[in-house]
């Protein structure tokens, strides 16, 4: 299909000068995305699969929020209880809600929690493993194959840190997880007994501005990892690091070079018009268009088909580029034009045949 192109509006103004140039990193693996919009603002090695330690928990939060109800009490199994590596200190026949054993598990890194998540949500480790590697291929972390909830090493369970990215901007949208993994201690407690305080493992949390999650991990296999999620004004940014001597001291290399980096945040809602077609008919945004602000200016352009559809199709796209560069793309549709109220009542009364594409040319 040929498209028409239309420049519509400079967004933003002159460049803005840089304030930063990229970080050097000690960690093996690494990359910095704008959450809103996904945009990757630095990578090293990002796309190389590795051991992901703990941070594997942000898919195991992801798939139990959507599958589980937070509310439902379930009893610790001692499958559960004699997992080993980093703990919550969960009791064989301890009964906790849903909610309860999430904030075991991304608060204090619980391998035991985690399990628990599992067999709580799907009954078994294994099943909750391929509702884990199915929600991981519908966000577009291909790079990712999980065996177990909790990241202790084992063979066929790897990740990348762009896939991590992509787990912690999709997991970071729920409320519930994000809350919890901004949270810097709380309090576990399991049904009919008394509560323990618990502690999030992330330093990061109240020692860098604007710090709010997501997940630390470590393993011998994965070395020191972290998932960092920080939030300034309206720029999100999330920072993963892999394998590194030290993980604190490179994610906040990389979050303050994002920051120095992105200047606001582009948002155009859903719904927004963009000019009119021959028939009257406005094109509208089906889905928002989102992008941070960097050195560049921001331009909308806007491409429509030259023969659009007239039952509310697709009728063009709208994108916002960067450099000439497309950073944000997004469908543009048009409702379909009313009937003529009389040709539609004479048609049901069988007056006339009635042909929906030719009633505006009438």
């Amino acid at each position: 299909m040929r498209w028409l192109p239309w420049v519509l509006a400079l967004v933003l103004g002159p460049a803005v000068p840089a304030f930063a140039a990229p970080p050097q990193l000690d960690s093996q693996a690494a990359i910095l995305i704008e959450a809103g919009s996904g945009r990757v603002l630095y990578a090293k090695s990002a796309y190389v699969r590795r051991a992901p330690a703990s941070t594997t928990k942000l898919l195991t939060a992801l798939v139990a929020v959507r599958e589980g109800r937070l509310g439902q009490e379930f009893e610790v199994s001692r499958r559960a209880a004699s997992v080993t590596g980093s703990r919550a200190h969960l009791r064989a026949g301890d009964r906790y809600t849903l909610h309860e054993l999430l904030e075991g598990m991304l608060l204090r890194s619980g391998n035991d929690a985690a399990h628990a998540v599992a067999e709580s949500v799907a009954g078994s480790v294994p099943e909750f493993a391929v509702r884990m590697n199915e929600t991981a291929v519908r966000i577009g972390a291909r790079q990712t194959h999980f065996v177990n909830p909790h990241g202790l090493t084992a063979p066929h369970h790897y990740s990348s840190a762009g896939d991590l990215a992509k787990i912690a901007r999709v997991a970071l949208r729920d409320p519930e997880i994000r809350r919890i993994v901004a949270s810097k201690e709380l309090t576990l407690t399991p049904v009919g007994r008394e509560g323990r305080p618990i502690r999030n493992t992330n330093a990061l949390l109240g020692e860098y501005l604007g710090a709010d999650g997501a997940k630390t991990g470590t393993t011998s296999a994965a070395g020191k990892c972290l998932v960092a999620s920080a939030t300034r004004g309206n720029v999100h940014l999330i920072a993963v690091v892999l394998k590194g001597g030290d993980r604190y001291g490179d994610a906040r290399s990389l979050l303050d070079y994002g920051f120095s980096q992105v200047h606001g945040t582009l948002a155009i809602p859903r719904g927004a018009r963009f000019g009119r077609l021959p028939d009257g008919r406005e094109p509208r945004l089906a889905a928002p268009l989102r992008a941070p602000m960097l050195q560049d200016p921001l331009r909308v352009r806007v491409r429509l088909s030259p023969t659009p559809s007239r039952e509310g199709g697709v009728v063009g796209v709208a994108s916002l580029e960067e450099g000439g560069e497309p950073v944000a793309v997004a469908p543009l549709r048009v409702a379909p034009l009313p009937e003529r109220w009389y040709l539609r009542i004479l048609g049901r009364l069988g007056f006339a045949p009635v042909d929906r594409h030719s009633l505006h040319s009438l």
